[in-house]
């Protein structure tokens, strides 16, 4: 990671300001890959103005619905390495796993604006319902599983890997975590959290380290140590555990941010625990 220089574009928030004017210069695109896995298809839709891609697999009748939330610190379309995660959930889970193009903070997007989109595409599924994110998107599905909860539709499962749980980021730990991370950088990443969140950073469902987990169902959570995350998450699932949510955390010493996704051992366990817990939730529900 320090070799290819995974932090260069968000050094310093002149590092992200340049990397946004080089998106807003040559978009990324967002259309699904052109192989595909075997044993899967992708369709896209339309819905509430945005671009939805719906990964379904074609050899069994899938049952309930995984809504991800890709990550990208809110300024980068969907990657490989997530195309690669949702086609395993949909083939291996045997559910369908809708992954929206939700607007990023420089083409409009906002927490307050994306979390009710979101919800309201989730309430509307069928069947079990799997709220899913990673990084940024952990941020979107842990808002949306809080907002469901309060609108009284709670997520059967939220699963959150290496999420970006308070927008603030004032836990003095992440200070002693920053050398051992390799890839996030906080000068940056207070920038696209402040941009995400806007003047809504005390409010507990757009911020959800603040927010209320009684009730949201069942919590599943991975982070590795040598991110920059990590010190929030602790803290989140302590608090979460004592407040008597059900919370089933996987912490991989010496990993690095979102190292589920990567292709270690390690990565390849988690995505393991990943299938397992999405199929433990659609099929027994």
């Amino acid at each position: 990671m320090r070799l290819r220089r995974s932090n260069r574009n968000h050094l310093t928030r002149d590092h992200v300001r340049r990397h946004l004017a080089e998106l807003a210069e040559q978009p990324q695109s967002y259309d699904p890959p052109k192989r595909l896995r075997r044993g899967v298809r992708v369709d896209t839709q339309d819905q509430h103005g945005w671009t939805i891609h719906a990964i379904a697999p074609t050899d069994i009748e899938p049952q309930g619905t995984v809504v991800y939330l890709h990550g990208g610190g809110w300024i980068d379309e969907a990657a490989q390495q997530h195309w690669w995660l949702v086609q395993q959930i949909a083939a291996e889970a045997g559910t369908t796993v809708l992954m929206p193009v939700y607007p990023l903070v420089h083409t409009g997007g906002a927490a307050e604006f994306v979390v009710p989109i979101v919800a309201e595409l989730s309430a509307n599924t069928e069947g079990p319902l799997v709220l899913m994110g990673d990084s940024a998107g952990g941020t979107i599905a842990l808002s949306t599983s809080l907002l469901l909860k309060e609108r009284g539709r709670p997520a059967d499962l939220t699963l959150l890997i290496s999420p970006a749980l308070d927008m603030r980021m004032e836990n003095p730990e992440i200070d002693e975590v920053q050398p051992r991370d390799p890839w996030l950088v906080k000068k940056g990443q207070l920038m696209l959290t402040e941009m995400w969140i806007g003047e809504h950073g005390d409010d507990p469902i757009l911020n959800p380290f603040l927010g209320d987990v009684r009730g949201v169902g069942r919590l599943v959570i991975f982070s590795g140590t040598r991110d920059l995350l990590n010190p929030d998450t602790r803290l989140f699932v302590a608090r979460s555990s004592e407040a008597g949510a059900e919370v089933e955390y996987h912490e991989q010493p010496g990993h690095i941010h979102v190292y589920p996704l990567l292709p270690t051992p390690e990565g390849k366990r988690a995505r393991r625990a990943i299938v397992d817990a999405v199929r433990e939730t659609v099929t027994t529900l």
